[in-house]
Order: C-alpha cells, then structure tokens, then sequence
C-alpha cells in the first residue's frame, strides 16, 4: 500500500529496490554527509554484505511490516530518497526511523521532512506507536535541521555505549537522540 500527501508517496520498498537504496546511502553525493572518514571515522561506508546485514530482505516485503520497513520516497513520480523504520516496539511504545535522499538534488526541497511526517503518520495509525526516534551525528546539522522541520525534538546526545545499550545497535560517536510525539486520539 503506498501513502501519500499532496508533495510526496512513499513506496513500500521491493527486493529489487535494495541494491539502489544502497547505492544512493554508499555512492551520492551525500555520503560522505552522514558517514565514512574523515568527518565519521566511527562509523564507515558499509559493503554491501554489512548492508543486507542491517537491513535483512524482510525491510524490502511485507513480511517487515510492524518490525521495519524501507520504503521509496517519491515526488513529481521520480525516486528521491528512502525512508524506513527499525525496531518498532509496542512494548516501550517507541519506533526508530532512518532516512537519506539519493543525491543532493533532491535536498532542500522538503521531501526529507514531508516523508518522516508521512511515515509517522502512517505507523501511528497502523500500530498505535506515539513516539518516534530519529538519531542523526551532532556533526549532520543539515539532516538535524530537517528532523526538527519534522516535529523532531532534540533530547539529548548520547555516545556508541549508550545507543548500543538502549536500542541494540549504534552509529556514531555524537549521537543526538530526537523525539517526535503524536497524540494517542490522533
């Protein structure tokens, strides 16, 4: 089932989609914006095997939805970016969400923040989630900025240590923890 607004949709994301959402994470112009040396030593470009690792084939059908999910985002009928989310848990009412654009050219246009909005939406709505967890590096300000456009609020930051304790899995050495909340009547 797509989803969509009046700017953007959100494609559930095939098998066949997994190769370019990889390439446009390890080979855009935007890479080197979110990871890999000099500027994220900590957290480098993954190889295609650490890849289907982190985001397994369940992402790409439906056998993901209601634990994680990548999907396209798309505008004006063209791929620009992919958005998903990870370890949503009813439990501790809470769902991390990832996303990154497939080049420059489609940053700056608001795709990135209409598709977070888009998405919280839609897992509010299908699995009664309330709080939506987002943790880009304190060095990304543009990717913070964007959040916060999003309704993303920042917590705190938080190290490797504390994000692998937290939530499993960690990224970056300056983590900012950002939180969006939705109403339980929405």
């Amino acid at each position: 089932m797509n989803i969509q607004n009046q700017n953007i949709e959100l494609k559930p994301a095939s098998v066949a989609d997994r190769e370019k959402i990889f390439t446009w994470l390890t080979q855009s112009d935007l890479t080197a914006s979110m990871l890999g040396p000099p500027t994220y030593p900590e957290h480098p470009i993954p190889t295609w095997q650490a890849f289907c690792d982190e985001y397994p084939l369940s992402f790409f059908n439906a056998s993901g939805d209601g634990t994680g999910r990548c999907f396209i985002v798309c505008a004006d009928d063209e791929d620009v970016g992919t958005v998903g989310y990870d370890l949503l848990n009813k439990e501790k009412d809470r769902v991390v969400l990832d996303i990154w654009m497939k080049s420059e050219n489609y940053c700056g246009h608001g795709y990135g923040s209409d598709a977070l909005k888009l998405l919280c939406t839609h897992i509010h709505r299908e699995y009664h989630i309330t709080n939506f967890i987002i943790s880009p590096s304190a060095r990304n300000q543009r990717a913070i900025a964007a959040y916060k456009k999003a309704g993303f609020e920042c917590v705190k930051t938080i190290n490797k240590n504390e994000q692998e304790r937290e939530f499993g899995m960690s990224e970056y050495d300056d983590n900012v923890l950002m939180l969006k909340r939705l109403s339980s009547r929405m």
